[in-house]
């Protein structure tokens, strides 16, 4: 993006001056009689932007507020504004007025409010705009500046920071685009959804129409983008190379980006956790590390995107690793590894334990099914914590997403199917090296213990976990439990809930008490599973709607999401859990869009819907990677060895 300057205007700028508020339609009564007193935006083909004031008394008059047609949308206006609202207190200002005729809600997100025109002061009404120049249908808009406007105004000048540069924290940045917000966008690694690539052998099971936000493909038309199949389903590394990628490539984008710049904490400045006064005015100050050095942010709010993936879930089944399992992690790959490709050799002819109840475990195994069909040496172990499976395997035909219901009876045939040995109820204690193998070491349900020997690999797909380091010096409110934004813990608690649906939720219930921050995709659902990408597109659409002050817009959310066809009232247990109780759950709720059934028994929490799994053979779409059994005979868990059925690539698999 090319770089904006801004500087006092001078007499020679006059003509462009007068261009600029032609093709906006503004007035050019007494502009250049206050000349003295505007700013202009410049780059390098000339200037693109103009303000100005008219000093009116202890009022200061905005007016003349305008941006070439075809730097529009790109923040210039914002960053003008801004800067001349910040030299109130030089200029010993009470208040700030202004006359407009279409941007009322625009200047609203600077705190301006529409006041009575009867109620200007008469050096105001005076001016040339009262008098003839602007109509008399325009609006009449007031700032009130009180002894910390200095600071507030300041604090209005910067840019808004966005940590993480996955599908979320770049469809933010889409909406801060088209609200004209100047913005920021930190990420950790080299590439933008870099967090997908790590995972690019998937198939997502949710077609681009869920995948690809709205804001970002407004942004993309007219560049020679071309969109993708609404209803195609994308490997996740093409989410990454035909939509994340172009986009931050666009020239307002990449200006704003900063990559290889991780994030290390986020505070404001001057004011630790506790000092109160003065607090919301303070700037954040984001710190990051970048190519050794640490570096730091200024910023009015932060937008924290950074997800959940670079923190699983350890194979512990209290939370906490098991012994042994640092010293065997050279042996344990946690996520979904590319069985059928990159990681084959570490796969083929080796007898694999797979840890979890999720789509990244769905999708690990048959791959391993696959893999054992080609490589006969090659074995497989299931274990999962809980030993009610109704949920792991979904609801098949009653799936909104055919591809995630067809990759849940994939699953159960496969287990069905005598081709794995399957252990339900299986909490992992510790793990053994056993010379060359591992031991894996745990309790079932009963509390009577459990082992499983001759382990050459482990997967561990027992979900991820917020990093809540980076706000430690703010003051943010969880969920207890699941480490969610507080308001949401009731939806998406999967001690409750399954259906996939959320009551609809917006910029209310992802901010913190501390203002101007807000959490919002996978880490808005802390340790909780089922986020689809365009929860979080809409998400920031909110978000970003409040951050300029238009909250009709940002209270207007709509949340439409496909439900899984399986929900917890159909697999409740007599007596509810002390936890749904706390929730409010009853044994008569039922699924409906806004909400999901009574309570289910507690099972492990999956990894999140950016995880995946596989279709059976003949499905039109489903898991991640590798297809379902076919042909099985149902021997139940079965031995290791026993037969491995025919399976073939699926069609579709994640998210």
């Amino acid at each position: 993006m090319t770089t904006i300057s801004l500087r006092p205007a001078r007499p020679s700028d006059w003509a462009a001056i007068e261009l600029l508020l032609s093709a906006n339609r503004l007035p050019l009564a007494g502009a250049r009689d206050h000349l003295h007193t505007f700013l202009v935006a410049e780059d390098d083909s000339g200037v693109v932007g103009c303000t100005g004031v008219e000093l009116r008394g202890e009022v200061a008059l905005l007016r003349s507020v305008a941006v070439a047609p075809s730097r529009q949308h790109q923040g210039i206006g914002r960053q003008m504004v801004s800067a001349m609202l910040a030299q109130a207190s030089s200029r010993r200002l009470k208040s700030w007025a202004l006359l407009t005729t279409t941007a009322r809600e625009w200047f609203e997100g600077f705190g301006f409010r529409v006041v009575d025109r009867a109620m200007a002061p008469a050096p105001v009404k005076a001016s040339a705009e009262f008098q003839g120049a602007c109509p008399a249908s325009a609006e009449f808009l007031v700032l009130e500046l009180q002894a910390s406007s200095g600071a507030a105004a300041r604090l209005q000048t910067l840019p808004v920071a966005v940590l993480g540069a996955g599908p979320v924290g770049l469809a933010a940045a889409a909406q801060l685009i088209e609200r004209g917000i100047p913005f920021f966008v930190l990420e950790a690694r080299s590439r933008v959804g870099a967090n997908l690539l790590d995972y690019g052998h998937v198939r997502l099971f949710s077609p681009w129409r869920y995948n690809a936000s709205p804001a970002m493909v407004r942004l993309l038309e007219g560049t020679g983008w071309k969109q993708p199949t609404e209803e195609d389903l994308p490997l996740a590394k093409e989410v990454v190379t035909e939509l994340l990628e172009p986009f931050a490539r666009l020239p307002q984008v990449a200006g704003a980006l900063h990559l290889s710049t991780r994030v290390l904490a986020v505070t404001r400045e001057g004011f630790d956790k506790v000092k109160s006064t003065g607090r919301e005015d303070a700037p954040f100050i984001v710190r990051a590390l970048r190519n050794g050095t640490v570096v730091e942010f200024n910023a009015r709010a932060v937008v924290d995107s950074t997800g959940t993936w670079n923190q699983p879930n350890p194979l512990g089944a209290g939370g906490l690793a098991a012994q042994g399992e640092e010293q065997a992690a050279g042996r344990i790959f946690y996520g979904i590894p590319d069985v059928l490709g990159a990681h084959r050799a570490r796969y083929a002819g080796k007898r694999t334990l797979v840890v979890g109840a999720g789509h990244s475990a769905a999708n690990t195994l048959l791959a391993l099914a696959q893999l054992a069909a080609e490589v006969p040496t090659t074995e497989l172990v299931w274990s999962v914590r809980s030993p009610v499976l109704t949920r792991v395997f979904g609801g098949g035909d009653a799936d909104a997403l055919s591809a995630r219901g067809a990759l849940g009876s994939a699953l159960r045939a496969l287990r069905d199917s005598g081709a794995m040995a399957f252990h339900a109820g299986l909490r992992v204690t510790r793990i053994e090296r056993q010379e060359d193998k591992l031991g894996v070491f745990g309790v079932d349900t009963q509390g009577q213990e459990l082992r499983l020997e001759g382990i050459d690999e482990i997967v561990c797909a027992t979900g991820q976990r917020p990093d809540l380091e980076l706000t430690r010096e703010l003051r943010v409110k969880l969920d207890p439990w699941l480490e969610c934004n507080e308001a949401l813990g009731p939806l998406i608690d999967p001690n409750l809930h399954s259906c996939g649906t959320v009551r609809p939720h917006g910029h209310r219930e992802l901010s913190h008490p501390e203002s101007g921050l807000y959490t919002v995709g996978v880490k808005s659902y802390g340790r909780a599973p089922t986020f689809l990408m365009a929860t979080g597109f809409e998400q920031v659409r909110s978000v970003v709607a409040a951050l300029a002050g238009d909250l009709q817009a940002a209270d207007r959310v709509e949340l439409d999401l496909p439900q899984t066809g399986v929900c917890s009232v159909s697999f409740a247990p007599a007596a509810i859990p002390k936890s749904a109780e706390s929730r409010g759950a009853s044994n008569t709720s039922s699924c409906s869009t806004t909400s999901c059934g009574a309570p289910a028994e507690p099972e492990e929490i999956a990894s999140k819907a950016a995880t995946c799994g596989v279709a059976p053979n003949g499905a039109a779409a489903s898991g991640c990677g590798a297809g379902g059994a076919q042909g099985a005979t149902k021997s139940g868990c079965g031995p290791a060895k026993a037969r491995v059925p025919e399976v073939e690539r699926a069609a579709a698999s994640c998210c």
